[in-house]
């Protein structure tokens, strides 16, 4: 046999048992892209005491981008914008069961709204966890509900706009479902 035969089969060999290895190693938890539902959100402007949405939803999913990197969440909410928003303009806190927090200031370019058409839906994230969150790890974001303040709340977003007042807008809600990582 040539060598150039016997390096083709070792190299079809190591890949066939390097691709046994990874099927057969499985796990026994689900990793993340995961997604669930938020509800019951009410979302205010402590600074203007401003509602933004009450009895709102949104999808929260979250993404690995592998280790030493930590783990990410995007919150899609029901609320529109109500003036366009440039992007990573946005600055969000998720507070997740455990002490697990995800913070950043990360966001698409989303749309005012321009009549008779709303804003765009306001997307959040992803923002990363404070550090890698450990293999197994199972979280979703603190149930809270009422009116939110500076210390009831599940989600807090802070904004700043050119010819607009700062906001710090909390909100309080529900996730469905949970997380494993």
């Amino acid at each position: 046999m040539s060598r150039s035969k016997i390096a083709s089969v070792g190299i079809a060999c190591t890949a066939g048992a390097f691709a046994a290895t990874m099927a057969l190693s499985g796990t026994a938890s689900a990793l993340p892209p995961e997604s669930h539902t938020v509800s019951g959100m009410t979302c205010v402007d402590i600074l203007s005491s401003t509602v933004w949405a009450s009895g709102g939803t949104g999808t929260l999913a979250s993404s690995d981008p592998g280790a030493p990197n930590a783990q990410k969440m995007k919150l899609t909410s029901s609320m529109t914008a109500p003036v366009s928003i440039a992007p990573n303009t946005l600055t969000t806190t998720i507070l997740f069961t455990g002490g697990i927090t995800f913070s950043g200031t990360v966001n698409p370019p989303m749309n005012g709204p321009v009549p008779p058409n709303p804003g765009s839906q306001i997307t959040l994230g992803p923002v990363a966890a404070g550090s890698r969150i450990a293999s197994g790890t199972t979280t979703n974001m603190v149930s809270t509900s009422g009116t939110p303040t500076a210390t009831n709340y599940s989600v807090r977003i802070q904004a700043s706009f050119s010819g607009l007042p700062p906001a710090d807008i909390r909100c309080t809600g529900s996730q469905a479902g949970t997380f494993t990582f």
